[in-house]
């Protein structure tokens, strides 16, 4: 997982835990209404993880540029092994 990612998904945490929180409360005490609201707190979570927005295409630019100019260590690692064979 890239840092932006794990960045992003925090902040989706961080809104969908309270609506989970309060849908947990709701069922416990016997209201179904619960389920609304662990039903958006699931919806923040997939928005985020499978809808791109405008703001994502810088941080998708990024990502891609960084992998072009920064070779991966464990690619670089399993090529001179080979060689050396």
């Amino acid at each position: 997982m890239k840092l932006l990612d794990a960045i992003s998904l925090g902040v989706a945490v961080a809104f969908a835990a309270p609506a989970a929180l309060l849908g947990v409360e709701t069922l416990l005490a016997g209201d179904r209404t619960g389920w609304v609201f662990l039903g958006f707190a699931a919806g923040i979570l997939a928005f985020e993880r499978y809808v791109v927005t405008p703001d994502d295409l810088p941080a998708m630019l990024a990502q891609k540029t960084v992998g072009a100019v920064v070779e991966d260590p464990d690619e670089s690692r399993s090529d001179d092994d080979s060689s050396t064979q």
